[in-house]
């Protein structure tokens, strides 16, 4: 296989692992951490933020299809599955109950792959896109403060 065949196989995906701490990021890292899931991402290859002064509203945009999904974050909850079918791990969003739906209706999977590792990580980042929206004076107050001596 030729060099250039390896880095077009490979377009996409990260070339280098990036350590990100979720509890200084702003909102904006983490959601440029989770479009660097793109090979992961069922809905969309971009996740932003469109209203600098809503970090409650994500836009999730597949630009292949230039499609776009909001996904209100104030109150959303994140839980990972597992597809009895092809046994891939994927997570989906909640308002209390109640799963965000796809077109199809079904709950929109947001993040599905083999690797239970990489949707983890993923659910991770969506969990602290949520807790920065719902309480974001507290997250950057604790970000700030000295460590206790």
């Amino acid at each position: 296989m030729a060099c250039s065949d390896f880095q077009d196989r490979f377009k996409g995906y990260p070339k280098e692992d990036t350590v990100i701490n979720l509890e200084s990021a702003t909102s904006n890292e983490i959601a440029d951490a989770l479009s660097r899931l793109a090979h992961i991402a069922v809905v969309g290859d971009d996740w932003e933020f469109l209203d600098p002064d809503d970090l409650c509203t994500v836009h999730v945009i597949d630009q292949a299809a230039n499609q776009q999904w909001p996904l209100q974050l104030r109150g959303a909850q994140f839980a990972l599955h597992r597809d009895s079918h092809t046994q891939n791990y994927y997570a989906i969003m909640k308002h209390g109950k109640t799963p965000a739906l796809g077109p199809d209706g079904q709950p929109l999977r947001l993040f599905e792959t083999a690797s239970y590792h990489d949707v983890f990580f993923a659910e991770g980042y969506l969990q602290a896109l949520a807790e920065k929206c719902e309480f974001p004076q507290s997250l950057n107050a604790a970000a700030s403060s000295p460590a206790p001596s």
